[in-house]
């Protein structure tokens, strides 16, 4: 507690203030609460919601996927394709991203408005040349520009993945996506103005081949409108159970039918001729059982049904 004395021109001011009614006598002055604030880059707005992100990062899983099995199919060899991060920012930053050579690609984005980019590392280009045309695949220590030669063979495999990211996109747009030029300077391929946002989707590639690393280049304005006119709609309780059961009762299921078992030595089955007959314990008359997913599930008896063998059931197990 304060033992500062108050002055009379101080208790002149108090009382005069109880009396116009400013304080209050036993009035608890609380104090103000400071509103947060939250700080907002203009330089680097964000401009997709939470679940429109979450709609973008199921469609590059999709792609990553993709993309894995384009290279490991070409190859021959497993390829890894892992989605690392979906980063929004000015086109400018993107290009002065790009400290080492990379092989740079304009992509056409019809039906979508502009043009988008596909970079690929330049040594990880080299040992795709080198495993497409027999070699080993290994990454040369000296990274140099791409020969007019090495640049077709990696245009045809970058237009096949291509070609495999498209179905991705199949709920958003009709995608007509296609490479237009190749370039080993990503600078000279002005495909937005150097404040424009754009959206890079990064891809690591890991193998036999060694490390790379893909990245997609969108600009920001060719996927708004597409991505608002996709909203997702809301479905109630008793569709989304519909579309659970669609999906269960058109699931496969490995099924088979045990006709009996029993014991035998070694001895007899090293010897097994064709044309041995073995005794099962089971009887004729006793019913035999259907396992689904390696467990007994019903019990019937075989037969025939024109040229075919079949399974009457009679019980199941609870």
């Amino acid at each position: 507690m304060s033992n500062a004395i108050l002055t009379n021109q101080e208790v002149e001011a108090l009382l005069s203030a109880i009396e116009n009614g400013q304080v209050l006598v036993g009035q608890k002055i609380e104090p103000k609460k400071e509103r947060k604030i939250q700080h907002y880059d203009f330089k680097r707005p964000d401009r997709f919601p939470r679940e429109q992100k979450r709609r973008l990062q199921k469609i590059s899983e999709e792609m990553a996927k993709a993309t894995g099995a384009t290279l490991s199919r070409f190859l021959r060899v497993s390829i890894d394709v892992e989605l690392i991060a979906i980063e929004e920012f000015s086109y400018e930053v993107f290009l002065n991203s790009f400290t080492d050579r990379i092989c740079a690609n304009a992509l056409s984005l019809k039906p979508l408005n502009g043009y988008g980019c596909l970079t690929v590392d330049v040594g990880f280009c080299l040992s795709i040349v080198d495993r497409g045309l027999g070699g080993p695949g290994k990454t040369p220590q000296k990274i140099r520009p791409l020969t007019l030669i090495e640049e077709s063979v990696i245009g045809v495999v970058l237009s096949n993945i291509v070609e495999d990211m498209k179905p991705c996109w199949l709920k958003l747009l009709q995608p007509e996506w296609k490479i237009e030029k190749m370039d080993m300077d990503i600078k000279s391929l002005q495909i937005a103005p150097p404040t424009e946002l754009v959206l890079a989707i990064n891809f690591a590639v890991n193998g036999d081949l060694g490390n790379g690393t893909i990245i997609l280049c969108i600009p920001v304005t060719s996927l708004e409108m597409i991505m608002v006119k996709s909203r997702a709609k809301k479905i109630e309780r008793k569709d989304e159970l519909a579309i659970i059961e669609g999906v269960l009762r058109e699931t496969e299921l490995t099924t088979s039918v045990i006709l009996g078992s029993t014991q035998v030595v070694l001895n007899e089955l090293i010897n097994l001729k064709v044309g041995d007959v073995l005794r099962l314990d089971n009887k004729i008359t006793e019913d035999v059982g259907m396992a689904i997913e390696e467990k007994t599930k019903y019990y019937g008896k075989p037969g025939v049904i024109g040229n075919k063998l079949a399974f009457q059931v009679s019980s199941s197990v609870m």
